[in-house]
């Protein structure tokens, strides 16, 4: 039986393991997670850079009653292999599989859902806050970093942390460098040395016995003692920052050294103030592809072990985020005042070659959106043509920014809203079915939602104009080239297809066209301000059913229904008032009634 099976079994195992046989399930890990990603798909790199990391934590703390929490989610995978979870692993991401971020809902060992940064440390503190009320034990500890210091959250999170000084361990996971390139035998001697019980209890001793002497000579004494320490220390040892908002720092130490790891935890564990210890990792770790291209595999799909090639299906149409992307390169050339932001998605939104073309007027934020758009209102006020591209599942994060900088302040940004809709694998934490409901409820503002490339172009060329804030919402899925509305004569029922279900839409209607029942299908590309001409010529159907990928509650359907104020038999297509599950988007279109299939026998029962 392989050292990982015999942990998932029990995991209480892994603490009467040696250090070779550490090193060995580590190794078993990493081999399962690249088997796994290069057949699902996943975030790849930052897991491969936390398994020593995690091994240590599971090794030194008895996990559960004490409780990790990690941020960002989606370094949890070595992680779900030691906590039960290796036999259901392949099933990751996979609808009805095990999900690719913490889930409570399949283990004890999760805690929270956490899908987006920033967010650890401070439901760390009202979980550790929790427990001193109710008096109950357990250690709390939250892994931070793969990019979540960018994110303010986790400083207001780390402020309150020192005010309060609850008892709780931050690890900062630094896998870019990005605070330290401090590292090696003397960082961590120097750490081993300072978290040492041998110096820690004799200084608590020595403050006990000071506090003693009721007079102001102790207090003088104990006040000169640790300001001494605290200057030695600084001497030494980088996190002066962490140390003023009132955190221990230890640190930086080789995150890949099982038995630096476990030394240095078991010395931190029992220290009574928050401690933040500062481990360097590799992204990729293990993996020569995902080592030297860590941010091609942060978020991979399929891919070959061996060459490291993505495994690429074919899909018919073109992505919306590229074609977005030529488009802007090609404003760039003729307006110099256009710029574009971005909030750590430079890939993922296609915008790769705009920042190589025009780096001077390219600007990724890091995870900061809330930065990222009060920033954009900005540049807008000082004139400048702002385009702010951002997923769907993100903007949810600026959303008082939205308001208050950007439609109150009446500024033309331009927001390209990517990974709109059911985005399949990342589950519930990352679909984006809630922007069209959350959008609408805000005034001056405008809603396009494109059908097809050509459409999206359009609209993107025509929105340099506007003087209103617009969003330009279109999915993760391709594109088709181009859609044509589908009008039978005679029809009495009108279907209006908002966005990326106008494709599907009208093959529902060329179905039921199949079978003598005429139903006639209209892209609709604006959600908000309703599209008058086009409600004009809807006016003279009797029935209208309504086509959208998001929710129900609030969305597209929500505002036709408003329109027509009760004058026309109207039927909402769209996502369930609820969170969507994880899986592949045909599979949850089809489950939701909204493959074409489901849409064609739903409007057939609602002309009946």
């Amino acid at each position: 039986m392989e050292l990982i099976e015999k942990v998932s079994q029990k995991p209480g195992e892994l603490k009467n393991f040696s250090l070779k046989e550490l090193e060995a399930l580590c190794r078993e890990i990493r081999r399962t997670i690249i088997e796994t990603v290069s057949r699902n798909g996943g975030h790849l790199s930052s897991n491969l850079g936390i398994v020593e990391l995690t091994v240590s934590l599971h090794r030194i703390f008895n996990i559960p009653p004490d409780k990790i929490i990690w941020d960002v989610g989606h370094q949890c995978y070595p992680h779900k292999l030691l906590t039960g979870r290796h036999e259901r692993f392949s099933s990751l991401r996979k609808y009805l599989g095990i999900s690719g971020f913490p889930s409570p809902e399949e283990s004890e060992s999760d805690v929270f859902k956490t899908g987006h940064a920033g967010t650890a440390v401070s439901s760390a503190c009202g979980l550790k806050t929790g427990q001193d009320f109710l008096g109950e034990a357990g250690k709390v500890i939250a892994v931070i970093g793969d990019g979540s210091l960018t994110n303010g959250l986790t400083f207001e999170g780390l402020n309150f942390l020192g005010a309060v000084k609850k008892k709780m361990l931050i690890i900062l996971n630094d896998n870019k460098m990005s605070i330290s390139s401090t590292k090696g035998a003397l960082s961590y001697y120097l750490t081993r040395l300072i978290t040492s019980p041998f110096l820690n209890k004799p200084k608590e001793e020595f403050a006990e016995k000071v506090k003693k002497i009721h007079s102001p000579v102790g207090e003088e004494i104990l006040r000169l003692a640790e300001d001494v320490e605290k200057k030695a220390k600084y001497l030494l040892v980088p996190g002066v920052f962490f140390e003023k908002i009132g955190l221990t720092y230890f640190g930086p130490i080789d995150g890949h050294d099982m038995n630096q790891m476990t030394e240095i935890l078991t010395n931190v564990k029992d220290i009574k103030e928050p401690v933040l210890l500062h481990v360097i990792t590799k992204k990729g770790k293990g993996y020569r592809f995902a080592e030297n291209k860590p941010d091609d595999f942060h978020g991979t799909g399929p891919f070959d072990i061996e060459t490291g090639q993505a495994v690429k299906k074919t899909v018919p149409g073109a992505s919306p985020g590229r074609s977005a992307g030529v488009v802007l390169e090609k404003i760039a050339e003729k307006n110099e005042k256009l710029v574009v932001l971005t909030a750590a998605m430079e890939k993922g939104l296609g915008l790769e070659k705009f920042a190589e073309k025009f780096p001077e007027r390219f600007f990724d934020v890091g995870i900061a959106e809330e930065h990222c758009i009060v920033f954009a209102a900005g540049l807008a006020k000082a004139g400048m043509k702002v385009v702010t591209a951002i997923y769907s599942t993100f903007l949810q994060r600026g959303y008082d920014q939205v308001f208050h900088d950007i439609c109150l302040q009446k500024l033309p940004v331009v927001f390209l809203v990517d990974r709109a809709g059911i985005t399949g694998d990342d589950g519930p934490t990352h679909h984006g079915v809630f922007d069209l409901s959350f959008l609408r409820a805000l005034p001056d503002l405008k809603i396009f939602t494109p059908y097809s490339i050509k459409n999206l172009e359009e609209i993107l060329l025509k929105s340099m104009d506007e003087q209103n804030p617009c969003f330009i919402r279109y999915p993760r899925e391709n594109l088709p080239e181009d859609v044509q509305p589908f009008v039978q004569p005679g029809s009495r029922t009108a279907v209006l297809a908002c966005g990326s279900m106008a494709e599907y839409a009208v093959r529902a209607c060329k179905m039921l066209a199949g079978e003598n029942i005429a139903v006639s299908c209209f892209p609709v590309d604006r959600v908000k301000p309703a599209d008058e001409k086009l409600m004009a010529e809807i006016n003279s159907f009797d029935k209208i059913t309504t086509v959208e990928e998001n929710s129900i509650a609030g969305g597209f359907g929500s505002s036709v229904l408003e329109y027509f104020n009760g004058r026309k038999q109207v039927l909402r297509i769209g996502l369930p008032d609820s969170f969507v599950e994880h899986g592949d988007r045909e599979i949850l279109m089809d489950r939701y009634g909204m493959s074409p299939g489901k849409i064609a026998g739903r409007i057939k029962e609602f002309i009946k």
